[in-house]
């Protein structure tokens, strides 16, 4: 029994030290990668700099950058409002059997593969959005922003609703007791007990959301130009994928699509540090 043991605890050590080893890789691997140009560039000019030309080898990541989290910021905003009346809905007015369900369709939107997405978004939501505004192009960051917000829905749902029930099961007996209303405990408690678990489910949706690049791609129109919410745009996840099989092998634009995968990665960390932080307060939080 106890060499079983041994073997279990070391075969998860192991494969936590895996884990962890590919993502120090995956770092220092473009990090080595966009040192050189970082370099020749600069890291406060290359973020700043407002224009991305490759022919006249100009790339500054600003306005790419600023619109990547643009739309992750306004995707986060439209889908945490419907996020949290389904968590609500989910923990409150469903029975255990319609309750599983509704967990399964939302594992389900979770799995679905960003191309659907971007299909839907390309044939569904571009089209509403030139129709509906009378614009000569729905590929825009709304679009964008839309389609977004419903990709990140789980995220936002799955982290509120493990919220919701610990806080149901913490103070659910005290309220029955005392005869208050389903429609009361909500408002006092859960509205009151839920401000850091929105922080944490809008730091993982936003983390998400950020990164996302098929769905994005095909509705936003790809034009590195100065983000507004009915004009093209470009992120920095779509700008990786639309240029570097378009490009020469360890030349300076191929080193610039590098270096914008490390800055994107490295806002991506501190997002991710941020969020660890936040679920290690939420125990005292509900305390």
């Amino acid at each position: 029994m106890k060499v079983k043991n041994s073997l279990f605890k070391n075969l998860i050590y192991s494969l936590s030290f895996i884990s962890l080893l590919m993502v120090f890789i995956l770092i220092f691997f473009l990090f080595k990668e966009s040192v050189p140009f970082l370099k020749e560039k600069g890291l406060l000019n290359f973020i700043f700099s407002r224009t991305w030309n490759a022919l006249d080898y100009e790339f500054g990541l600003f306005n790419i950058l600023y619109a990547s989290f643009y739309i992750a910021f306004l995707a986060c905003i439209i889908s945490f409002l419907f996020s949290y009346a389904i968590a609500l809905y989910i923990c409150f007015y469903t029975n255990k059997a319609f309750y599983i369900f509704l967990k399964w369709l939302i594992n389900i939107l979770a799995g679905i593969p960003s191309i659907i997405y971007g299909f839907f978004g390309l044939f569904v939501i571009v089209k509403f959005l030139e129709k509906t505004l009378k614009i000569s192009a729905g590929e825009t960051v709304l679009a964008a922003s839309l389609i977004l917000s419903i990709m990140i829905i789980p995220y936002f749902v799955s982290n509120l609703t493990e919220s919701f029930e610990i806080l149901k099961k913490k103070y659910k007996k005290d309220s029955d007791a005392l005869a208050v209303t389903k429609e009361f405990f909500i408002r006092k408690i859960i509205f009151k007990k839920s401000f850091l678990p929105i922080i944490t489910g809008f730091v993982l949706a936003f983390s998400r959301a950020i990164g996302e690049t098929m769905a994005v791609m095909m509705v936003i129109g790809n034009a590195p130009i100065p983000c507004k919410i009915l004009s093209k745009a470009e992120t920095v996840a779509s700008l990786i994928a639309l240029e570097v099989g378009q490009t020469p092998a360890f030349s300076l634009h191929y080193k610039a699509l590098f270096a914008s995968g490390f800055v994107l990665l490295f806002f991506v960390l501190i997002l991710n540090l941020i969020l660890f932080v936040l679920n290690s307060r939420k125990r005292d939080f509900y305390d």
